[in-house]
């Protein structure tokens, strides 16, 4: 059976087709090559044809800043799939881009704005009593993080340390007391350094540049569970994916930290997850909102939340899941569930963007 699309008055009333672009940064060493996200975005291409609206690809990259600037005023609403970090550059450019064409009446998704509020690792500080949190510190600069660092973790044990802004474990450590070092673990590829306080320190430096911050989490002691990936649509569960850690059965000197990038999807209904859905739909979500003041229209029309499974000790009091962060920047690969729940809140969201002009 074909889902009937708000859409169909469209041609009747002759009203213009809604213009989208989906746009993804290309590789700017080799600007001609292919990524992955022409065949990933397939699907959100067809799904936002299906529900009577223009879809073009935007292959960006920050040496044609200028002219995808002019490019992106002829279009109506803009979904954006670009990293924090990749390859050495970041979203300073692309932001101000991105800025510059909602001020001229271009929707986008997800905002700039919007990915500062909730899609960096701050968001797990300031949505920490929801209730979906580990014991979560904010250290606002290195002088704060060399004050308190090591009475916190002489007393709650191994840390997870996470510059505010980043993606693929980048820049994210594990960090626990080894006589008078620190062992610490990489996300990135889960090896591991004895270094001294000074070195962490060093290490660290750089993420409180530009206004950073470091996230200090305790240590989830049940990472070797796995992580359950919850998709979204603004307020709406799209689908879950359960990854497994890098490390399976490291033992004791070396517990999972890092998961495979490969991720079983499951749809909305997952019977495993129903606790989940229920608690981000009716509780978490809400709640996210309130503490940053941000509407259902403004969220996302494709996001996830990344929970750990909490030890079955911690269960009772808080839950089975612990948040580990959200994603708002580049959301790929996502459940086939995901595509046509997007194409509605896209369209949605743009006419109301259109009508509002």
């Amino acid at each position: 059976m074909h889902e009937e699309h708000p859409s169909a008055s469209n041609h009747s009333t002759g009203a213009r087709r809604p213009r989208i672009a989906l746009m993804w940064r290309g590789d700017w060493r080799e600007p001609h090559r292919p990524t992955h996200y022409e065949a990933r975005l397939q699907p959100v291409f067809a799904a936002l044809r299906l529900a009577d609206m223009e879809a073009e690809a935007i292959i960006y990259f920050d040496e044609d800043a200028d002219a995808i600037r002019r490019r992106l005023r002829d279009f109506d609403g803009v979904l954006v799939w670009i990293n924090p970090l990749a390859d050495g550059r970041d979203r300073s450019i692309v932001d101000a881009i991105l800025r510059d064409a909602s001020a001229n009446g271009v929707w986008v998704s997800a905002h700039p704005d919007v990915i500062l509020k909730m899609g960096t690792k701050e968001v797990l500080h300031s949505t920490r009593r929801l209730g979906w949190a580990l014991d979560t510190v904010l250290y606002e600069s290195l002088d704060r993080f060399n004050a308190d660092f090591r009475a916190r973790l002489a007393i709650a044990g191994p840390r997870v340390l996470k510059p505010n802004r980043g993606n693929d474990g980048q820049g994210v450590l594990k960090v626990e007391a080894f006589g008078e070092a620190f062992r610490v673990q990489f996300a990135s590829d889960d090896h591991v350094e004895l270094l001294r306080f000074d070195d962490l320190a060093r290490l660290l430096q750089p993420m409180f540049e530009n206004n950073g911050c470091v996230i200090d989490q305790r240590f989830n002691a049940n990472t070797s569970a796995g992580m359950v990936r919850c998709y979204m649509s603004q307020n709406r569960v799209l689908g879950f994916a359960e990854q497994k850690p890098r490390i399976e059965d490291g033992g004791s000197a070396t517990p999972a930290l890092g998961m495979n990038s490969s991720k079983t999807m499951r749809g909305p209904d997952a019977p495993a997850m129903i606790d989940l859905r229920a608690r981000m739909e009716e509780e978490w979500v809400p709640g996210l909102q309130k503490l940053l003041d941000l509407e259902t229209e403004r969220l996302p029309v494709l996001w996830d939340a990344d929970f750990l499974v909490r030890p079955v000790s911690d269960q009772a009091q808080f839950g089975r899941y612990a948040l580990c962060e959200i994603n708002v920047s580049c959301v790929t690969p996502f459940p086939v569930t995901a595509p046509p729940i997007v194409a509605q809140s896209t369209r949605r969201c743009v006419l109301a963007a259109m009508q509002a002009r």
